[in-house]
């Protein structure tokens, strides 16, 4: 039977009677909704005689107003009740046994429940918040689930008080459950619950923090929609808070999908709920900060200089309100002291920075040393001190990084403008040192509870980072350390990735002729809090670190019913720091398996390059080098004609070089021999200004006399990922100036991602898949594919073949799970700002696609050699350069030792020749899969002796593995 609205006005005015009764609590009888509603149910009951349950709950609502009110006042309250009584036929009932003495029970139960959690509120000291704890635990469970509406009111009560704690201590599994005990409140209380209001405010504010502790997008659209039933269904009472949650819900969701729509209802609701609480008011603080950060981002938009003075307006106005309380005071401050700031970027008056300086000092001085908001208030006085060249900035911004109760991402921030400073004060040691701090906070951000696209998101914040950090020690002269800092600051999601569950299929059984693979420890946090600081970010591709500004912040207990958007608590920082003579790292636990995380000793790094040097270029602001793993240490090779510009310059003109020849159409024929010179330009830089000198200070200066050249593993960082190192030389002159003459060249994402591939067993008996798809739907026809699928099919003893409408994802992936080699030849996707989005085009991509993310899940132990036949299969996304996020790296973490890609798009049935040249190589029909480097070299050698003025047929074919 549907839910009409009579059952929603009967549920909610017994719901009003029932908390009376049993708490004491006037308001649910008095308050003038109860009668508006009862009005209402009357409207609801046309034929009163049939609905004897309606006429008796109103009769108990008025007898209940009458008993308040008393005889004078209450005296038409009572005649009412006693009409609808004899009406309906009541008679006396007599008392159920014990029944006085449940009410009181539960009346003392919830009394004392919020008692403690106002008490909690105000002092949130750890006691308190545990008596707190075990008063609301115990209302929830003395109330009886028949109870509802009582039962929702303890469910929201132990939700709050789950917040506080999680805000004081920073355990996210408190905040999990205050997320789904305010859940089970807000379906427990229903439409018309007299605290319905409270719930859902709760309940909005948790589900905000979470979205700040792991940017889920999920999580603030679900705060949206609450935050908006809060506004539609509350009264008048405490509207300005309940617009308020919504506004900030909006403004958060705004930053995060860019949606117009969002940010104009936000502003909206942050002035009107301003208008709702002038000065004097309770909440007149905070409300003017929420309307103020709703105008920073407005700007930010191009809004103009009316938002930027508005905005300091309404924080001048909160900054000299009168609400005591400890957070919405020193956020007023805070706030205001980055609004000045800003100005006085833009217009560079002094005195904007004197007063910023001087509210920053004053609000530091308010706040106990432990109070997650003193590290805000440092790290912004530290930003303040460095743009003038004052001495302090770099203690203050230390203070800050250090912090024991800040967040993963304030003391990110923080450690990276303190690094910043110290490497242009020209204190390397130092820089090095803050760096390695920032670093640290990386696998709390990137956490295994975040998705992984929201994980890509959360981490472009810090692109560049670890290439910043060894070019600090670098200059310090301690390139170990270099070393270590770049691997514990890249490749963190792909190690996260290993915890994560598999969505696509279960864990593959062991191959018969395989043992068990050790595989790479991956990072296995528990997800750490981050923080919600407003502002521009402090982006690592800046000139200098941004200012930042920490959230408006709200206290929400009891009835009060404005949300918060406060500090977030982490007692401990959540990479612990290692230090040594290698300074300090970041170490990653795995929860439950001891150690399982930590990232390998430099010696254990050293040991990988005994097969051959692994060079791993780094690109940095400060400075370019490459580092080369060797047997006998790390060796530091500068290259001083490369800088972070020109990198970003070239890959730019590069990639729009690509773009022309495969969009010509035939009509100019000049485009295409232009666009390839230029390519050939970009490949002669390449060699002049990278892996030239990298190769001559190896002393490999011309290609071997024996016919043997070594194997060579390239890592690049940052934007350096997507230009083809390989092919780097000047192929036209025929003098062996390249890297394919004089080396056998490999790709790896990290030195421990190359280690992991070498300590995996093989199959002793391999078993081949191959995957043709030449229409997927969407996708423009690929005639070529057929004919590969089946060339490669019949060079292989046993292999099987999926092809055209067969190759589904859940065929593909099952069929995974029983073979060792997989060759796929069609279509693939590289997603610029969503890596982990990047796709095979199987047959039904449309609705099931394969994305990286889901490639990534996989187990698929033993496995041994991906050829992906495929465009830009190797090429990584904008936003995490130094993540790996291909479908190449997504097929390593999987579990196959080898993989076969390409970094751009390729001629359909020249990909035919280079694959059979490759399968040669690997000497089909018993392809060994570790002559995979050899075998595309030789092919794509072949390729470019034919046609070397022409480097898009011929550079984007690589080999990624051991």
């Amino acid at each position: 039977m549907a839910v009409t609205r009579r059952d929603d006005l009967l549920r909610a005015l017994a719901a009003r009677v029932l908390l009376f009764r049993t708490t004491m609590d006037r308001a649910p009888v008095l308050d003038p909704e109860a009668l508006r509603m009862a009005r209402e149910l009357m409207r609801h009951v046309p034929d009163p005689a049939a609905d004897p349950e309606a006429v008796l709950t109103l009769a108990d609502l008025h007898r209940c107003r009458s008993v308040l009110l008393g005889d004078e006042a209450g005296r038409e309250d009572a005649a009412i009740a006693a009409v609808l009584e004899r009406y309906a036929g009541r008679r006396e009932a007599r008392p159920e046994p014990g029944a006085d003495a449940d009410a009181a029970r539960l009346a003392a139960l919830h009394e004392r429940a919020r008692a403690a959690v106002l008490v909690a509120e105000r002092d949130r000291g750890r006691g308190e918040l545990e008596d707190a704890i075990r008063a609301c635990e115990a209302a929830v469970a003395g109330t009886p689930r028949r109870l509802r509406p009582l039962h929702a009111s303890a469910l929201a009560l132990q939700g709050v008080v789950l917040r506080l704690r999680y805000e004081h201590e920073g355990r996210p599994e408190d905040l999990d459950a205050a997320v789904s005990v305010l859940r089970e409140a807000e379906a427990a209380a229903g439409p018309g619950h007299p605290e319905r209001s409270l719930v859902l405010s709760g309940l909005c504010a948790a589900l905000r923090e979470r979205y700040e502790h792991r940017g889920a997008l999920d999580d603030v659209t679900e705060a949206v929609r609450v935050a908006r039933a809060a506004v539609d269904e509350g009264g008048p009472e405490d509207r300005g808070g309940r617009l308020h949650n919504l506004g900030l819900a909006l403004r958060m969701r705004h930053e995060r999908t860019g949606d117009p729509g969002d940010l104009t209802e936000a502003v909206a609701a942050h002035e009107e709920a301003v208008l709702l609480a002038p000065h004097g008011h309770r909440d007149h603080v905070l409300l003017q900060q929420g309307l103020a950060n709703a105008l920073r981002v407005r700007r930010e938009r191009g809004s103009g200089e009316a938002d930027a003075q508005a905005r300091i307006d309404a924080l001048e106005a909160a900054a000299a309100g009168r609400d005591t309380t400890l957070g919405p005071r020193v956020g007023a401050l805070l706030n205001l002291a980055s609004a000045l700031t800003e100005r006085f970027q833009r217009a560079g008056r002094a005195e904007d920075a004197d007063r910023a300086e001087s509210l920053l000092r004053t609000a530091a001085a308010a706040l106990p040393a432990r109070h997650p908001r003193y590290a805000g208030v440092q790290h912004q006085l530290g930003l303040v001190l460095a743009a003038r060249g004052r001495p302090g900035a770099s203690a203050a911004l230390r203070a800050a990084a250090l912090h024991p109760t800040a967040t993963p991402l304030t003391r990110l921030r923080a450690a990276h403008a303190w690094g910043f400073e110290a490497m242009t004060a020209r204190r390397p040691e130092e820089a090095a040192t803050a760096y390695g701090h920032a670093l640290a906070q990386l696998p709390a951000l990137a956490s295994c509870h975040l998705p992984l696209a929201d994980a890509e998101r959360v981490l472009a914040e810090s692109r560049g980072l670890a290439a910043d950090a060894a070019a600090c020690a670098l200059a310090a002269g301690t390139p170990t350390r270099a070393l270590n800092l770049l691997e514990s600051g890249r490749g963190i999601l792909l190690d996260r990735a290993l915890d994560a569950p598999d969505t696509l299929a279960a864990p593959r059984p062991q191959h018969p002729n395989t043992t068990d693979r050790p595989g790479w420890p991956s990072t296995g946090l528990g997800a750490e809090d981050a923080d919600s600081a407003p502002g521009v970010d402090a982006a690592a591709t800046a000139d200098q670190p941004a200012f930042a500004v920490e959230g408006d912040t709200a206290s929400a207990a009891g009835r009060r019913r404005v949300g918060s958007e406060g500090p977030h608590l982490s007692p401990e920082p959540a990479g612990l720091l290692v230090e040594g003579d290698t300074g300090p790292v970041a170490v990653r636990r795995r929860a439950g398996v001891e150690g399982a995380d930590l990232p390998p000793e430099p010696a254990g790094l050293l040991a990988e390059g005994a097969y051959g040097p692994v060079v791993l270029v780094n690109v940095s602001r400060f400075r370019c080098d490459a580092l080369v793993v060797t047997p006998d240490g790390v060796l530091a090779v500068p290259l001083p004609q490369l800088t972070l510009r020109e990198v970003v310059d070239r890959t730019v003109a590069f990639l729009g070089a690509l773009e022309r020849l495969q969009g010509a159409d035939g009509d100019d024929l000049m485009a295409g021999p232009a666009a390839e010179d230029e390519l050939d330009g970009h490949l002669r830089w390449l060699w002049d200004g990278v892996t030239g000198p990298v190769l001559d200070a190896l002393g490999i200066t011309g290609p071997p006399d024996d016919g043997r050249p070594p194997r060579v593993w390239w890592i690049p960082t940052g934007p350096l990922a997507f230009l083809p190192l390989h092919a780097a030389g000047h192929h036209r002159e025929a003098a062996g100036r390249t890297v394919l003459d004089r080396t056998v060249p490999s790709y790896a994402s990290t030195v421990r991602a190359l280690a992991a591939g070498r300590r995996r067993a093989t199959a002793s008996a391999p078993s081949f898949l191959v995957v043709a798809v030449p229409e997927a739907p969407g996708a423009r026809p690929l005639p070529g594919a057929a004919d590969e699928g089946a060339a490669v099919a019949g060079a292989l003893p046993g292999a099987r073949l999926l092809a055209g409408e067969a190759a589904t994802r859940d065929a593909v992936v099952s069929a995974l799970a029983d073979h060792t080699w997989l060759h796929f030849c069609g279509h693939g996707t590289s997603e610029p700002l969503t890596a982990v989005g990047s796709r095979l085009l199987v047959h039904d991509h449309l609705d099931h696609p394969l994305t990286v993310a889901g490639i990534s899940r996989l187990d698929l132990s033993g496995a041994d050699l991906a050829y992906l036949s495929a465009c830009g299969t190797a090429r990584s996304g904008f936003t995490v350069m130094d993540e790996g996020l291909h479908l190449a790296g997504g097929l390593q973490l999987a579990g196959f030792r080898h993989v076969v890609g390409t970094l751009w798009e390729i001629e359909d049935t020249l990909s035919v020749r280079i694959a059979e040249q490759v399968y040669a190589g690997l000497g089909a029909p018993r392809p060994v899969a570790d002559r995979a480097a050899y075998a595309v070299r030789e092919a794509v050698r072949g390729v470019r002796d034919r046609y070397p003025r022409t480097p898009s047929l011929w550079a984007a074919h690589i080999h990624v593995g051991p």
